[in-house]
């Protein structure tokens, strides 16, 4: 009897260090998740383009149903604004990060944002580029 006690103490006991390392990993995995300085500049150009196009539109004047074609839907810019404004904040960021971090890696979570950002302004030219 006390051998089986012994036996089910250790697999707990191992059990329960096993499961305290892969909760240890999976800690330092999600706070050092990087990504390269080549990646950062791929996507800060391409955030770049994208804000061109989206601050041209949003200079256009607002529709109103009769100043023909070419317009700002509000809709549309309610969409717009929003990703923009994250985009930015991420864009700079990273490459305030760069910038005083030269040749290291940078926050995956700002890149993450920008690259949302980029997919949602993508999205948005996809859906409304030809009305």
């Amino acid at each position: 009897m006390r051998r089986i006690l012994i036996a089910i103490t250790l697999v707990v006991s191992l059990g329960g260090c096993a499961l305290l390392q892969r909760l240890e990993s999976d800690v330092k995995v999600i706070t050092s998740a990087t990504v390269s300085p080549q990646a950062i500049v791929i996507a800060a150009n391409s955030f770049n383009a994208l804000e061109a196009s989206a601050t041209n539109y949003l200079r256009l004047v607002k529709c109103n149903g009769t100043n023909g074609p070419v317009c700002r839907d509000p809709a549309v810019t309610a969409k717009i604004i929003p990703l923009v404004r994250t985009g930015r904040s991420a864009r700079d960021g990273l490459i305030a990060f760069s910038r005083n971090h030269p040749g290291e890696l940078g926050a995956q979570g700002l890149y993450d944002a920008l690259t949302a950002s980029i997919s949602g302004l993508q999205a948005i030219i996809s859906q409304y580029g030809n009305h």
